[in-house]
């Protein structure tokens, strides 16, 4: 097989670019530099060092939004209903709330009506034997 730029390895082995290049650069995988300054590794050197990309990984990422929305449609029939409850127990709280200020203030009024208390009188202190 043929060298490879560090562009396609790291689409074929599990490895960024700029690791690849520390690698090269430090030694750890063996290349050679073209006259362009660009490395050319052989296949056999990167997969001693790294591993390869699974098919499974890339087509994962794919499948994965069609298997939620899939997964989830009907769960959006439940989502509406819930909000629809939602907005019903904040309408009924706001008209609780209003029901609450409007007997809040029916109650001070009921008060000021009253007429003020008066002092009661103490009865005076006797003992239980005295009639």
């Amino acid at each position: 097989m043929a060298n490879v730029s560090i562009r396609e390895a790291v689409k074929i082995y599990q490895v960024s670019r700029p690791t690849l290049t520390k690698a090269l650069k430090t030694g750890k995988v063996s290349g050679v530099q073209d006259g362009k300054g660009q490395w050319q590794i052989d296949p056999a050197e990167l997969a001693r060092v790294y591993q390869t990309r699974t098919d499974s990984a890339k087509t994962s990422g794919q499948d994965e939004p069609d298997h939620f929305t899939n997964k989830n449609t009907h769960l959006t029939g439940e989502v509406d209903i819930l909000k629809a409850r939602l907005a019903e127990a904040e309408q009924r709280a706001a008209v609780a709330e209003a029901l609450s200020e409007e007997r809040g203030k029916h109650i001070e009024d009921l008060r000021r009506m009253l007429p003020a208390p008066q002092e009661a009188q103490r009865p005076g202190w006797r003992w239980p034997w005295k009639r």
